[in-house]
């Protein structure tokens, strides 16, 4: 039986987000199943970087979708509301397949870490974050790695990354590089004796 227009709407509608939360759950299924593997990714401190390119964070979105307000209005007054319903329709399709391809991206890139030497970091600054749709919260620490700029950042789940005092530890990071981009910690060691999990040997995630 053919389905209707109204039918074949609420199907592109729902079916690309269904595909992205059955692949994040099949993802997270598999990951659960095998070994585990600590790997947690840096980047650059947002307080870092250059007024221009925080402007440019907060400009960007709006300034693209501007654009893309434009576009549909002179779309619909070419082409009539119909085109710019189907565009808006492959827009979320093309939308949902760029979020499954960047789930499928992350274990594919950390399938081939490649280790490097341990370095040694400074904790500048740290505060908690709370859990949400997209982590399980933890204490995100501002980083100061030797032979690496700008500064660095990093959420770690355990409890005693809460207890590190900025500028007073100092850790031992055992970190690898991406199969194809990024860096990432998989594991550290507290040097600094001021600290109050300084005694601690190394502490590597669950």
């Amino acid at each position: 039986m053919a389905l209707t227009a109204q039918q074949r709407i609420a199907w592109w509608l729902f079916a690309p987000p269904a595909l992205l939360a059955g692949l994040r759950w099949l993802l997270q299924w598999q990951e659960g199943r095998g070994p585990t593997i600590t790997a947690l990714p840096l980047s650059p401190f947002a307080g870092a970087q250059p007024l221009s390119a925080m402007l440019w964070q907060l400009a960007g979105p709006l300034l693209a979708l501007l654009v893309l307000t434009l576009g549909l209005w002179l779309v619909r007054r070419r082409w009539g509301w119909h085109t710019v319903q189907r565009m808006l329709l492959g827009l979320w399709v093309a939308v949902c397949l760029v979020g499954c391809a960047a789930l499928l991206w992350r274990p594919y890139n950390l399938q081939g870490l490649q280790p490097l030497a341990p370095v040694q970091a400074q904790v500048l600054g740290s505060h908690a974050k709370l859990p949400n749709l997209r982590s399980t919260g933890g204490t995100e620490l501002v980083l100061r790695i030797a032979n690496l700029e700008p500064l660095q950042q990093v959420l770690i789940d355990d409890p005693q990354a809460a207890q590190w005092q900025p500028g007073q530890t100092t850790l031992l990071l055992q970190w690898a590089q991406g199969r194809h981009r990024g860096l990432f910690i998989t594991g550290w060691q507290v040097l600094a004796p001021t600290a109050p999990a300084a005694t601690t040997p190394a502490a590597l995630l669950p």
